[in-house]
């Protein structure tokens, strides 16, 4: 059998008679006390690229988008530990534009404007961190889409389509009631600006990346011609399934909001600080108590249905995309899903890989992470691939997980 290693050497490489199938890729693993890495491709497909040669490394900088959203909900967990926000607290003592809260029913077909209700219930930080408040994602939701369309056409102004509005948009569902991935750590990260006085950027400079010796992390891509220059491109994967330069951003680079949601820019060798960090339990970050709470899982059982029906079909998509590749998922699964106000948390151990109360979660240019407490293993895969949910992705990630908990991955030469 191919090794990882062995596949993503030719999976990197273009040449007479092969096909590159992947851009490049980072790999970094934490087990016994010591991290590792390992990377494979190159920091561009575009040859005018100035980087169109040179290797991806671990100090290679990257948008790793929803990878922001576990080092919010640190520091909104650094926020409850210092008595300034309490988890389960309607979000309106901090944010009084949510008062008000409507539920997006559709729209009249005779004249195109949206059918709206009074929703029940508070929201609560925890379920804008665990997705449980009925905030979405305006690119996955239609409906949703289409609502600030017509606002906007109506003079509503808002940053970016991508991003979280100035303004409430209206609940897909009533708080609490059922599960869908939005903009609720955008909204968690302006509680902790509201709280401390600071911007988020600031805060987390302060209590995460300066503590954690991270110097290559920052909201503010401008502000950094340091990660400018160490900066990979994106790439995109074709109908066709050949992988090709990016036009261009897809992270509007000149926002004037750090956006807790997915508007941070890293590296590998600084991001994988950040999960070695929750796996011991670091105490520069949060006490022993807020780790366990980071990871707990905080679903309603309404909530927890929706993820997993949700999660499996996604699962189920990938493993028969990789199947008609002529390539097999090398482990199970997660299932018994819920979520914490980490990420994504399992029920029950994983054949082969992470045990049960482990969280995970990634990066929309697929990127994926895995924090394991009872294993004591952080894996990191960082990639600069659109679109997200790619298959051959899915496979490479379970792949890395498998080979980290036999011990394969750490064998040999490291990078």
């Amino acid at each position: 059998m191919v090794s990882l290693d062995e596949f993503l050497v030719e999976a990197t490489t273009a040449g007479p008679g092969l096909q590159r199938r992947l851009p490049g890729c980072v790999l970094a693993a934490y087990k016994d006390g010591a991290t590792h890495y390992k990377s494979f491709g190159t920091k561009s497909l575009n040859p005018n690229s100035l980087c169109f040669n040179e290797p991806l490394s671990i100090d290679t900088c990257m948008w790793v988008a929803s990878c922001t959203k576990l080092m919010t909900a640190i520091a909104a967990l650094q926020c409850v530990e210092k008595g300034l926000l309490n988890l389960d607290d309607d979000i309106s003592t901090v944010l009084p534009e949510w008062k008000e809260r409507e539920v997006l029913l559709g729209f009249d077909e005779a004249t195109g404007s949206p059918l709206l209700e009074k929703a029940e219930g508070k929201i609560s930080l925890r379920m804008l961190l665990t997705h449980s408040s009925g905030l979405g994602y305006t690119f996955m939701e239609p409906q949703l889409a289409r609502y600030i369309k017509y606002k906007t056409e109506r003079g509503w102004k808002i940053e970016s389509e991508l991003l979280c509005p100035n303004d409430p948009v209206p609940l897909l569902f009533n708080p609490g009631t059922s599960w869908k991935y939005g903009i609720g750590s955008d909204w968690a990260g302006k509680m902790v600006e509201r709280v401390t006085g600071l911007s988020l950027g600031d805060f987390m400079y302060q209590n995460i990346w300066q503590p954690l010796g991270m110097t290559l992390t920052s909201f503010r891509l401008l502000e950094r011609p340091d990660i400018q220059a160490r900066q990979a491109d994106l790439s995109v994967r074709g109908a066709g399934g050949a992988v090709f330069p990016h036009p261009a951003p897809f992270m509007p680079v000149d926002t004037p909001t750090d956006h807790g949601g997915g508007g941070v820019y890293s590296c590998p060798r600084d991001f994988i600080k950040v999960l070695v960090a929750c796996v011991t339990s670091d105490p520069k970050l949060l006490t022993p108590a807020s780790y366990d709470l980071l990871c707990e899982p905080s679903l309603s059982a309404e909530s927890a249905a929706n993820l997993n029906e949700t999660r499996k079909a996604m699962y189920a998509a990938a493993d028969a995309a990789v199947e008609a590749m002529g390539l097999r998922m090398p482990i199970p699964a997660p299932t018994h899903m819920s979520w914490a106000p980490g990420g994504m948390v399992v029920a029950k151990d994983v054949p082969g890989g992470r045990k049960a109360g482990s969280i995970s979660w990634g990066g929309l240019p697929n990127l994926s992470w895995v924090v394991d407490r009872a294993s004591g293993v952080a894996l990191l895969y960082a990639s600069q691939l659109l679109p997200p949910g790619d298959k051959l992705t899915a496979q490479v990630v379970r792949q890395l997980e498998a080979e980290v908990y036999s011990g394969k991955f750490f064998e040999g030469k490291l990078g």
